[in-house]
Parts: structure tokens; C-alpha cells; sequence
């Protein structure tokens, strides 16, 4: 048959077939949703629904010749699927995220596994820098702003509470383990009461529901946060000014650093230890 003119024409006829065939594999592509086959159909002037379309409507567009406007539509499609799937594994992970505890004096727990959770926090900020990056970006602006606002307010929050639990597990040490600095800083030690009563309330509150994102909404959080330190800072100023004046009477506590002093005047009473 190839002696005859027909078999030519056929033949070029089949071959464009197969080319066009492998351009119907990429539009199969899961990136291809509704709306970007919405948009190819308009360009190629297909009139035909999306839910309607046969592979003889494709034929008689002439993908072959438009094969600009599909890889630019599958470009697009492409584009936001990574954007996409970008947007959900950030959602799939901080909607189970929990925070790590571990107990502390049988009191409550506390917080720990600090630089994992600003690490996952500071790696899911900078996929969102990325993702603003992109020219698809418009199209999930209002989905990936509120995530970015969330983000950067976890942070922050956890910024602040890290602060507080380190202050809070010091003077703890200092003020229920030494009944001299009790009396000395009676001030200061009822103030550390007060914060110890509130902090271990919010601990405890966390360790029903230790899912960041339920952490998050606890009322007035960052608020709270921000007095606890404030008043640590307080407290912790006063027991330096204390220990300054120790240092003052008697000078060679200037040798001793401030967990070593504060021990000493704890233990002031029995001579063998100090």
C-alpha cells in the first residue's frame, strides 16, 4: 500500500495522532481541575460543556496547532498545584500539631522540644515567603494570608512563653526551695505566689488540649504572657539587687556566682554546707 498516495495521507494523519495523543496525557494531569479545562475550552473557542466534551471535540480544535495555549494552561494548572499542595501539608500539619510536655515537679507540665516546634514554624513561614514569590500566588492570596498572620503569631506567642518558663522554673527553685529568701523577699515572694497560681492553671489548661492551634485561642494568651514576664523580670530584678547587697557586706561573695550564693543563704543555718 505504500506505492499509493492515500497511504501517505493516512499515514500523516496517524502520526499526528500520536503526537496529539501525547498532549492529551498531560491534560490527564491531576493538576488539570475543572477551571483550567474551562479556561483551555474558551481559548480553543470549544463550545462544548467540560462534562461534555469528546475526544472528537479535542481532535477538530487542533491542539497540535494551538500547543502554545494548552502548555500555557498546563503551566497555570501546574503552578498552582504546588502552591496547592504547599497550602495543605501546612494545614495538614498544624491542625494536629501538639506541643511537647514533659511534668515538672508534680505540679503541671511544661513545655519542651522548644527548637522543633520555631523550626517547623520558621520553615513553614519561609514556604509561604516562597509561595509570594510565585505568579500563581494571587490565586490563594486569601487562603495563605490568615496562615501567614497564624504563623507569625505562634511565634511570637511562643517567643514569650519560652521566656516565662525559663524565669518561672529559676525563681520556682529559689522561692519554694529556701524559706530564708521567703522572708527576706516577702514582697517578691508573694507576688511569685500569685504568678506560680496563674501559671500552672494555663499549664494545665494546655495539657487538655495541647494542639497548637487550640492553644492559640486560649483568651487573652499573648496578654498574659507578656504580665507574667513582666512581673518575673520584677521579681528577678529585686533578687539581684538582693544578692548585690550580699555581695556588698561581705565581699568575697563576689566569687561566688548567683545559683552558688543563693544556695549559701539557703542553707545559712547549717555551717557544714555552706
Amino acid at each position: 500500500m505504500r506505492s499509493y498516495q492515500i497511504y501517505e495521507v493516512y499515514n500523516n494523519h496517524l502520526k499526528n495522532y500520536k503526537k496529539f495523543n501525547e498532549i492529551l496525557l498531560d491534560l490527564r494531569n491531576d493538576a488539570m481541575k475543572p477551571k483550567h479545562w474551562k479556561d483551555l475550552l474558551s481559548k480553543l473557542h470549544i463550545g462544548t460543556k467540560f462534562q461534555d466534551i469528546t475526544l472528537g471535540d479535542l481532535w477538530n480544535a487542533d491542539l497540535l496547532g494551538k500547543n502554545k495555549i494548552v502548555n500555557d494552561v498546563l503551566t497555570q494548572s501546574r503552578g498552582e498545584a504546588i502552591l496547592e499542595n504547599f497550602i495543605n501539608m501546612i494545614k495538614e500539619t498544624w491542625n494536629t500539631q501538639e506541643v511537647e510536655l514533659v511534668n515538672y515537679q508534680s505540679k503541671c507540665k511544661l513545655i519542651k522540644g522548644w527548637d522543633d516546634l520555631f523550626q517547623l514554624c520558621e520553615d513553614h513561614m519561609n514556604n509561604i515567603n516562597s509561595m509570594k514569590m510565585s505568579p500563581y500566588y494571587k490565586v490563594f492570596e486569601k487562603e495563605i494570608e490568615p496562615w501567614s498572620k497564624t504563623l507569625e503569631q505562634i511565634r511570637i506567642t511562643f517567643d514569650y512563653w519560652i521566656d516565662v518558663q525559663r524565669r518561672y522554673v529559676y525563681l520556682e527553685g529559689i522561692f519554694f526551695g529556701s524559706a530564708d529568701i521567703k522572708s527576706m523577699l516577702s514582697n517578691e515572694f508573694t507576688r511569685f505566689k500569685n504568678i506560680d497560681t496563674d501559671f500552672t492553671k494555663l499549664m494545665k489548661q494546655v495539657t487538655k488540649t495541647p494542639i497548637v492551634l487550640e492553644v492559640m485561642k486560649i483568651p487573652n494568651l499573648e496578654k498574659m504572657l507578656q504580665t507574667f514576664t513582666n512581673s518575673l523580670q520584677l521579681i528577678q530584678k529585686a533578687l539581684g539587687e538582693y544578692l548585690e547587697k550580699q555581695r556588698s557586706n561581705f565581699a568575697r561573695f563576689y566569687f561566688v556566682g548567683d545559683e552558688d550564693l543563693l544556695e549559701i543563704i539557703g542553707n545559712s543555718k547549717m555551717i557544714k554546707n555552706v
